[in-house]
């Protein structure tokens, strides 16, 4: 049996709702292993592989 969270996404209108109101929270990861440990905690999350293809040696 699995356990599945679930996800609050926030929209681009609810991003453009909160402009000049209540800050926003954005992060950027360099892989999927740290974008999970910082995911519950930010409302958007940039993911960029460069530096992780990088780190394991992909080209």
């Amino acid at each position: 049996m699995s356990v599945h969270k679930q996800v609050n996404r926030i929209t681009v209108p609810q991003i453009m709702a909160r402009k000049n109101k209540q800050p926003i929270v954005s992060l950027t990861a360099y892989h999927a292993h740290t974008a999970r440990y910082i995911d519950p905690y930010v409302d958007m999350l940039l993911v960029g592989d460069s530096l992780g293809m990088v780190m394991y040696g992909m080209e």
